[in-house]
């Protein structure tokens, strides 16, 4: 059925001719690569958020860094902090904060893509990963980021899309590293 499907659509198909993939194929909408890669981001959503207690803290706060609708907590702090007030041993808890109603992907770029991951408790360490917050409650995904190579300190590029837009924003996150170039 595919091969009729497919001759039915390409202009001079013969019966009994062997198909090709054309040269020029529009991109896929499913998912390439392992859970948790570029190609196919692992999805957070509402059993993975944590929820503050007390009222909801006003976003984003002096310290946080805000890509768009995504506000990272102490995103412009962590940039000449002490690593021991977020973590250990190149782990670092960073956590996201994604408005009700948006869903944001962030991916880590190359070339921090091979020694850097984002770190969460509830999935194995990815380099692209999907949030999509619950509906009714504000909350906060307690994730962060850890170096895989043995580092401690280093500048972290991230896309960062929002819901199904074409538009990438691009930051550059200092984990401890001073100001980094852009």
């Amino acid at each position: 059925m595919a091969p009729m499907l497919a001759c039915v659509t390409l202009a001079g198909c013969s019966g009994g001719a062997a198909l090709r993939a054309p040269h020029h194929t529009a991109p896929s909408t499913r998912p390439s690569g392992p859970a948790g890669s570029p190609g196919n981001p692992q999805v957070f959503s509402c059993a993975e958020e944590s929820f503050p207690a007390g009222p909801e803290p006003k976003m984003p706060e002096p310290g946080d860094l805000a890509v768009g609708p995504l506000v990272i907590f102490d995103g412009k702090k962590v940039a000449n902090a002490d690593p021991a007030g977020w973590g250990q041993h190149g782990s670092y808890k960073i956590g996201f904060f994604v408005p009700r109603g948006t869903t944001v992907t962030v991916t880590i770029d190359p070339p921090a893509r091979g020694h850097v991951v984002i770190d969460a408790p509830y999935a194995h360490r990815v380099t692209a990963a999907t949030y999509r917050p619950c509906s009714q409650v504000t909350g906060f995904f307690a994730q962060g980021f850890a170096f895989t190579d043995g580092r401690i300190r280093g500048c972290v590029p991230l896309e960062v899309r929002v819901g199904g837009q074409a538009r990438v924003r691009r930051v550059t996150l200092s984990l401890f590293a001073g100001s980094c170039a852009t």
